[in-house]
């Protein structure tokens, strides 16, 4: 059985317990920049996706260290939808002598594909992998978010680590698409974050269900992580904006998950709706979240004794939310994802 003080280490965004809070200010640029560790376990991804007003979607990742390949080597991917729900990806392997991030700020070199904090709010990114890619520059409209200590994960006697740290919760963002030879101008929502660790997360992590939304009145970014081992506490993380202003960052949240189904292709469970609630510090919200349209499988490179998967959903919310006694609520259209770690 845990015993408590390793529970504890589960909770590391509030210090050993759940917590929320108004008004954060707690992220710093610094967030965004490399965390280097001294660990054969050692992982780092800086991941970015965007949502086009002529339909295009676009998903890509950095990734500085790819926890998911064995051994851990640095690669880089690119998954662009087309509006009709068909598929563009690449993938590459990059040199380590390629392979660059600033440790101040979010500078990620690779190869000649670059995401670049340019300090005045605004990000450059720019990948091209086999004639495929993507030019944008981005906007924060929601200031960059880190929740609590911005460790989810943290045992102070091993050193042991897990962070994430949303630099971009929402922007805005245009640029162009490159799809071998057609150039596609592009404007739309951006969201960008960064993932961090030194402890291989499927030892700490079963699964997770993730999702962001970006409403006319309302962000949402959200996670529910299941933790490993079974006796190891599970968590909810939150952060809600209004407007340009983040108004809640909290790990006091339940996750209600119904409509269970097997998916044919891989016999793994999925839950079709999520019932996100929550209610702290004059902010009481319930997010319903009714999955349509499956969007992608993916069976994850062979770099454990079992398989891994990644589900990538399209989904009907609506939030019902209550700040300071005053009710609202928004409906809309959002992409969530459920990521499976271990059997």
């Amino acid at each position: 059985m845990m015993n408590e003080k390793d529970k504890n280490n589960y909770l590391g965004y509030f210090g050993g317990k759940t917590g929320a809070e108004r008004n954060p200010k707690g992220y710093q640029r610094r967030d965004d920049g490399n965390h280097y560790y001294k660990s054969d376990e050692y992982y780092e991804w800086w991941y970015v996706d965007a949502s086009f007003d002529n339909g295009y979607h676009m998903v890509t990742t950095f990734h500085h260290m790819n926890m998911f390949l064995k051994p851990i080597v640095p690669s880089i991917q690119i998954m662009i939808y087309k509006p009709d729900g068909t598929q563009v990806s690449r993938y590459a392997l990059i040199k380590p002598e390629e392979n660059y991030a600033g440790a101040d700020w979010c500078d990620v070199l690779m190869g000649e594909n670059r995401l670049k904090d340019r300090g005045d709010g605004t990000y450059d990114l720019y990948v091209m992998i086999n004639k495929v890619g993507i030019q944008l520059r981005m906007k924060n409209i929601v200031p960059g978010w880190k929740l609590g200590s911005g460790t989810g994960y943290r045992n102070e006697e091993t050193g042991d680590v897990a962070g994430w740290a949303v630099a971009v919760p929402y922007g805005e963002a245009e640029g162009e698409i490159y799809l071998k030879d057609e150039t596609i101008k592009v404007q739309g929502a951006v969201y960008h974050d960064h993932n961090w660790g030194n402890i291989l997360l499927h030892k700490l992590c079963k699964k997770w269900y993730w999702g962001r939304l970006h409403g006319k009145k309302y962000t949402i970014d959200y996670a529910h992580t299941y933790a490993k081992p079974d006796d190891a506490p599970d968590t909810g993380q939150i952060m809600i904006a209004r407007g340009k202003d983040i108004i809640l960052s909290s790990t006091i949240m339940n996750t209600r998950l119904e409509n269970m189904v097997i998916d044919e292709k891989t016999g793994q469970q999925y839950a079709r709706k999520l019932t996100l609630t929550g209610d702290a510090l004059g902010v009481e919200f319930q997010l319903a979240i009714q999955t349509k349209r499956l969007v992608e499988t993916m069976l994850l490179p062979k770099s454990v004794e079992w398989d891994q998967y990644y589900f990538r959903f399209l989904a009907d919310y609506t939030l019902e939310i209550k700040i300071d006694g005053v009710q609202d609520m928004e409906e809309g259209e959002l992409l969530h994802e459920y990521m499976v770690l271990n059997p």
